[in-house]
């Protein structure tokens, strides 16, 4: 059902059907530093699996040295943001998280990781889900960001919406 609101706008009301939440983990294996990994087709798999028509997609990473981002799949922008992750946060620098104690072998000083994951501060995205797909402009993708080093990741899709 469509109803004008008082700005003019057009607002589409769900008069039907409940709702209803969903979950999924997509393992994600990176390969390299600054490395950014298309994941849209594979989250849009989640969302018409799961039979959301209207609502909202939270797509996270459970790690503090990666992030999520939406932006273009275009290799010049691809190119620029990695250029600009290594201008901010140079790997080959002395950063005092480097000191802290690191247990585990893949858990090696990391400090530029660190630093380029809090300059970003995505984590998460929340996205529209309409008409059963993900609200995405034209050109946009959801891209998984590596900022440490190659190793098994995690990328996580929470859904919240009415289904069809």
């Amino acid at each position: 059902m469509h109803q004008e609101l008082e700005v003019g706008l057009i607002a589409t009301l769900a008069t039907t059907g409940e709702v209803q939440t969903a979950s999924a983990d997509i393992p994600i294996a990176t390969s390299a530093t600054s490395e950014l990994i298309d994941v849209t087709d594979r989250i849009g798999s989640v969302v018409t699996d799961a039979g959301i028509v209207e609502g909202l997609a939270l797509i996270s990473a459970p790690h503090t040295t990666c992030a999520v981002i939406v932006n273009e799949a275009e290799p010049g922008f691809l190119e620029d943001f990695r250029r600009a992750l290594d201008a901010i946060a140079p790997q080959g620098h002395d950063y005092a998280h480097n000191d802290a104690p690191h247990a585990e072998e893949f858990e090696a000083p990391n400090g530029y990781a660190h630093v380029r994951a809090a300059f970003l501060s995505s984590h998460s995205v929340l996205l529209p889900v309409r008409n059963g797909k993900l609200a995405l402009g034209r050109w946009q993708r959801i891209f998984f960001v590596e900022l440490d080093r190659a190793r098994p990741r995690t990328c996580q899709v929470t859904l919240v919406g009415r289904a069809g």
